[in-house]
């Protein structure tokens, strides 16, 4: 009876250790980092299958390469339905 009691108790003592263990190990911040950056890229490639598979990835993309184009040859774009001039006030004639 004797050796029972002994063994239980170093299982029970072994038993509590390794739940100490696993406890301090799962209050460490180790990971944590790459978690939280895993979990952006996840975000960010969810939105960009959203924007590919809709028509407004094709408005977005057209958009910016009128933008680019203007700003490269130095055109307002009026005449292609593009952004106006800004209104400065001095326009008025008067």
């Amino acid at each position: 009876m004797s050796d029972l009691i002994t063994t239980a108790r170093v299982n029970c003592s072994l038993a509590f250790e390794t739940a100490a263990r696993h406890a301090r190990r799962l209050r460490q911040d180790a990971g944590q980092t790459a978690a939280e950056y895993m979990g952006v890229l996840l975000v960010v490639s969810v939105i960009i299958a959203a924007v590919s598979t809709t028509g407004i990835g094709t408005d977005i993309k057209n958009k910016m390469s009128d933008m680019v184009s203007y700003i490269a040859t130095g055109d307002s774009g009026k005449g292609k339905g593009g952004p106006a001039a800004p209104v400065t006030g001095n326009e008025g004639g008067g």
